[in-house]
């Protein structure tokens, strides 16, 4: 895939989720690209650039969005207040606003402690190689980030895994560096290697919280009976 084969605003949103991954590097954080949340005030899907979430449960206070502004203009003051009150609606407690050109007195002012400003020019998109991102094995148009690499130790065994999620249809995948290849598993759904036959299976199963909102885990089941959630995806 080459850049110019891609709007440039979406072009610049990868930029966007590829920087901000490397940021919140972290174990403790999940990196979802163009994530679709439900809103606590106005009960219907909002679209969300990138969402940085706790990864292993809910946790609404270390909640972080970002919206990717590939603008010819600095932003404005309109667009920080309309940015929090998305923020409000998903129950973000942190957000930034990240843009190509700038941003006026007035936006900064208004953006005050809980959104930051931050500038990423559109020459930045030169240095992003979408060729040596991975096509996604369901919907084949999105693209995959991955970003969780972690080992498992298993009676004396050392193996090697990777999780990420597609930016366009959302769906987990799995890479298995045992044999290389790489897998999407879907909602509710169980999946194990049929290549390695690892002592190991995956599952996903959706889990509402308290307050209402869903999301669907991405679980590891050892063979010895030990589970861990690994990933998690809003619904």
């Amino acid at each position: 895939m080459k850049t110019n084969d891609i709007k440039l605003w979406k072009v610049y949103e990868r930029v966007v989720v590829k920087f901000m991954s490397e940021e919140y590097s972290s174990e403790e954080w999940t990196v979802i690209p163009n994530a679709r949340i439900t809103g606590y005030i106005s009960n219907r899907k909002r679209q969300i650039d990138v969402l940085i979430d706790y990864r292993f449960n809910h946790d609404l206070e270390r909640r972080i969005i970002i919206d990717a502004k590939e603008r010819k203009r600095p932003i404005d003051i309109k667009e920080v207040e309309s940015f929090e009150g998305t923020m409000r609606d998903v129950g973000a407690q942190k957000g930034f606003l990240i843009c190509t050109n700038g941003y006026t007195k007035a936006a900064q002012n208004r953006a005050q402690q809980a959104i930051g400003l931050k500038i990423i020019p559109e020459s930045e998109i030169e240095e992003l190689n979408i060729s040596s991102w991975d096509y996604c094995c369901n919907c084949e148009r999105g693209l995959v980030l991955w970003d969780l690499y972690f080992g498992i130790e298993y009676d004396g065994m050392n193996y090697i895994q990777a999780t990420g999620k597609c930016d366009n249809c959302g769906k987990f995948h799995i890479w298995c560096w045992s044999c290389g290849n790489k897998y999407v598993i879907g909602s509710e759904e169980e999946f194990q290697c049929n290549n390695c036959e690892e002592p190991w299976f995956w599952m996903t199963s959706i889990e509402q919280e308290e307050d209402g909102s869903k999301y669907l885990y991405l679980l590891l089941i050892l063979g010895n009976g030990l589970h861990y959630i690994i990933d998690k995806l809003p619904l």
